[in-house]
């Protein structure tokens, strides 16, 4: 069969695959008939049994199985090298803000500079604490000083006294003896003003009472030596007021030796009167 085209006629070949596939088929069918057919009497052919008599006498050493040869042992696996550990992560310090830091300073430092004033105030006022009581029992032990001196010096001006008393008597008795009496009367009407005055002048100086000044007042007759030493002393009247009364009592034996006249003599015995107006101050 021919076919034109724009160059010219075209020719298509023939077809001849067909027998060569049809004998190649057939051939395939009979190698696979044979293989049947020779498998099927294989296995319908009878089995042998062949038996084969040994005599021990004339029997052979077997020759020996040659000995297997020595499997070379087998090298162990490489070790694989262990892994480097990494290297430890250095963490670095944080550093403090400074200003934080230097906040901090000041905040330790004013409470180190409070907790100082703090033991300074209370040291302080122990020790304010410690010397007031200390001046109060410097007090006490001077004013039980005071008033055990006091105590001892009326005792010893009364033991004085006494023994004034009696030299006394014993020279009022030896005057009396020799003259008619009239020695021995009180000239206390005849007294100088200005001698009394003197006298109740010094013993007021003595006088210590802290008590409101009243307009009372006591009477004592007061008994003393040629040297003005007062001898004896004795309340004739009472003012009302035994602390008063005591104080002047203690202001008369402490105004010992008692002043003398203008010409240095004194007045044995007198009555002195002391009003509580008078004390000065």
């Amino acid at each position: 069969m021919t076919m034109a085209n724009a160059g010219g006629p075209y020719r298509v070949p023939k077809r001849h695959g067909g027998t060569r596939a049809f004998a190649l088929a057939l051939a395939m069918h009979c190698v696979l008939f044979a293989f049947l057919w020779v498998g099927i009497r294989w296995n319908n052919d009878p089995v042998g049994v062949d038996a084969e008599i040994w005599d021990m006498t004339t029997q052979m050493a077997a020759p020996q199985a040659p000995e297997p040869e020595p499997q070379p042992e087998p090298e162990p696996p490489a070790r694989e090298p262990e892994p480097t550990p990494p290297p430890p992560e250095v963490v670095k310090p944080v550093q403090p803000d400074p200003e934080i830091a230097l906040q901090k300073k000041k905040e330790k430092e004013k409470k180190e500079i409070e907790q100082k004033l703090a033991d300074a105030k209370k040291k302080l006022e122990d020790e304010k604490k410690r010397q007031v009581e200390q001046d109060k029992q410097d007090k006490l032990d001077k004013l039980e000083k005071e008033k055990a001196k006091r105590v001892a010096d009326l005792k010893e001006k009364e033991r004085a006294a006494k023994a004034r008393a009696v030299e006394m008597q014993r020279i009022l008795g030896t005057a009396a003896a020799g003259s008619t009496g009239t020695a021995a009367r009180s000239t206390a009407p005849n007294l100088d003003k200005g001698y009394v005055a003197k006298l109740r002048t010094k013993i007021m100086g003595f006088i210590s009472y802290p008590g409101t000044k009243q307009d009372i007042e006591a009477k004592f007759m007061v008994s003393q030596l040629p040297s003005g030493e007062v001898m004896s002393v004795r309340k004739t009247k009472s003012s009302g007021n035994p602390a008063y009364d005591t104080a002047v009592e203690n202001a008369i034996y402490k105004a010992s030796p008692l002043p003398k006249r203008d010409n240095g003599t004194v007045e044995r015995e007198l009555e002195l009167v002391f009003n509580m107006k008078d004390i000065p101050g």
